[in-house]
């Protein structure tokens, strides 16, 4: 069971990434990410806006491994 949850949602941040590369504007492109070496988090993004994005998903990706760990 566990491992079907892993496969689809591998599957889904492809299709993720997929459809927003499909309708994104590369003019105006906005990025964010999070890296995460050791208990330090590093928060990078091209504005503001996405880099409280990309932490606000950081935390729920966490929260979310740490419930299906816990099972």
């Amino acid at each position: 069971m566990l491992r079907l949850i892993g496969w689809s949602l591998i599957l889904m941040g492809i299709l993720i990434t997929i459809i927003s590369l499909l309708s994104s504007d590369l003019s105006r492109s906005e990025f964010g990410g999070v890296l995460l070496i050791g208990p330090i988090p590093i928060v990078f993004g091209s504005t503001p806006g996405m880099a409280f994005a990309a932490m606000l998903l950081a935390i729920a990706l966490m929260l979310i491994s740490i419930a299906l760990w816990r099972r």
